[in-house]
């Protein structure tokens, strides 16, 4: 039984071995309308440990809550200043959550229009010092609301964490960490139906129309150039796949291709980037590369990692090629057709 709640300053109940199948109940169970919900924060702090499994360091299960507080705050800009959807059921004592009221906040500080439906920029766009500033605010009220909850929720289980200390981060459950890689876009297609009918009662039905793209649309990165001034700085100079010269660094020229799927891995890091002809990008669309590919991309990040850019230094930090062969076995099982060829 869960001794883990809201509140709970740290969590350090022993790991108990997890066969797929209780992890999965784990999951059923905090993701269930059996569990208490009175905002969206589980579904969003979820989908922000779904999107980071890849960034957790393999010989510590550790996970900073940095990364997932970035991605929660970027979910949360969207859904609420982008959309305009509620993230609780509007009662006589709470109109907005702590999220919200810290979203409303900032852009009330720096005079950013979120009135209207689509006025606000993606958050991508803010500059660093900015996604910091906010992302710090809801790291605050994640921590305070949500990081016991969700534990409490998976019976101490799926994380320990301790807020007393100096401790930046949770540690996942290896036998969590392993489901999670595994079932990945089981997971996330669950956690969405149960977010999206939580969202359904929460917004009136004009702004729930399309709710599973906005879900998706809410971590999808619009701007990609800095991983392509990257690559370019790297002198590729043809298209990964097919060879051919590529005219020139220009966006339409040259497409910043998810070497694995966007769709699956939910995440932007420079070394799942390639630079693809225009023709190669489209015809690959959603599907693996073919086998011989990954021994190419495998050297290349060999290379790439050594260079000396910031954003070299930040994607590789817990890079390694177990991780990309991980990555890819986990796609396929997920269900993503292999054996693209140029």
């Amino acid at each position: 039984m869960s001794s883990t709640n809201w509140n709970s300053k740290y969590n350090n109940t022993p790991f108990i071995s997890l066969a797929e199948s209780d992890v999965i109940a784990l999951v059923n169970k905090a993701l269930s309308c059996g569990s208490a919900h009175t905002t969206s924060y589980k579904y969003a702090f979820f989908k922000a440990i779904l999107d980071n499994v890849f960034n957790v360091d393999l010989d510590t299960m550790y996970l900073s809550y940095e990364q997932i507080a970035l991605r929660f705050t970027e979910i949360y800009w969207n859904l609420v200043l982008k959309y305009h959807l509620r993230q609780q059921i509007k009662t006589s004592q709470h109109e907005w959550t702590c999220v919200e009221k810290e979203l409303f906040d900032f852009c009330d500080k720096y005079a950013f229009n979120y009135t209207e439906k689509n006025s606000i920029f993606p958050f991508e766009s803010l500059k660093a010092d900015l996604q910091l500033e906010i992302s710090r605010k809801i790291k605050s009220q994640m921590m305070k609301n949500v990081v016991g909850a969700f534990c409490g929720d998976t019976d101490d289980q799926f994380y320990h964490f301790n807020k007393t200390d100096k401790s930046e981060g949770i540690t996942l459950n290896h036998d969590v960490y392993v489901a999670l890689v595994k079932y990945k876009s089981v997971f996330e297609k669950q956690n969405y139906y149960e977010w999206i009918k939580y969202l359904e009662k929460a917004n009136l039905e004009e702004d729930s129309y399309a709710l599973a793209n906005k879900l998706d649309a809410s971590t999808e990165r619009q701007n990609l150039s800095c991983y392509r001034e990257a690559l370019v700085s790297f002198q590729q100079t043809r298209c990964f796949y097919c060879g051919r010269e590529l005219k020139n660094s220009s966006e339409s020229a040259n497409p910043v291709d998810h070497f694995i799927p966007w769709s699956f891995v939910k995440d932007d890091k420079l070394w799942n980037f390639v630079l693809a002809c225009p023709h190669c990008n489209n015809s690959k669309s959603n599907i693996l590369p073919d086998r011989q590919y990954f021994v190419e991309i495998k050297e290349r990040n060999s290379k790439l990692c050594n260079m000396d850019l910031p954003i070299v230094k930040h994607d590789f930090k817990n890079y390694s090629y177990f991780k990309l062969e991980e990555m890819w076995h986990s796609a396929i099982f997920n269900g993503f057709e292999e054996g693209w060829r140029a």
